[in-house]
């Protein structure tokens, strides 16, 4: 084999493992977080447990795991369980659905007028992602995988949100 041969034959091979590299060491640490939320931190699941039971349960019903009194009014909005479709949304629709109240009317599951209220005044957007980080801790580890992936779509949006919300400009 000719030197230059050999010259670009190692240059590829090295570049190759570099490739290779990238890819495999955010494998090893896990998945990339193209999301909002912090639902692996248990504080911040703490604060949103708490939240959700005193601002989003009377509508939503429970994610304790608790059994559901039979003679309970049947919930007004879709569950945030996996039989519910929350999990279908990237982190940056979660967080704007939930602080504007908006096209909850689509979701609606109940019947009467009843209505979303707009968190922006009454939540901080803090507090608003604590509660939507607790929601996703609560589901089964195939249906956060599968949310997880429309975050990966929705990169770019989840980056640009996070952005304005650290800049206080959401």
């Amino acid at each position: 084999m000719k030197p230059a041969a050999k010259i670009v034959l190692g240059l590829t091979g090295a570049a190759s493992l570099g490739v290779v590299a990238l890819l495999a060491v955010p494998a090893l640490r896990g998945a990339p977080d193209t999301g909002l939320l912090a639902w692996r931190d248990p504080a911040t699941v703490a604060r949103g447990a708490v939240l959700y039971a005193s601002e989003c349960s009377a509508c939503h019903g429970g994610l304790d795991g608790a059994a559901r009194d039979p003679d309970a009014p049947a919930p007004v909005a879709p569950p945030h369980d996996e039989t519910g479709h929350s999990w279908k949304h990237a982190d940056y629709v979660l967080f704007g659905l939930t602080k504007s109240g908006e096209v909850a009317e689509l979701c609606l599951t109940g019947t009467g007028d009843a209505e979303m209220p707009e968190f922006a005044e009454a939540l901080e957007d803090r507090q608003i992602l604590d509660v939507l980080s607790y929601i996703k801790s609560t589901w089964p580890e195939e249906v956060r995988a599968r949310q997880e992936a429309t975050n990966a779509i929705y990169a770019s949006q989840n980056a640009a949100t996070r952005a304005l919300l650290e800049a206080g400009g959401h």
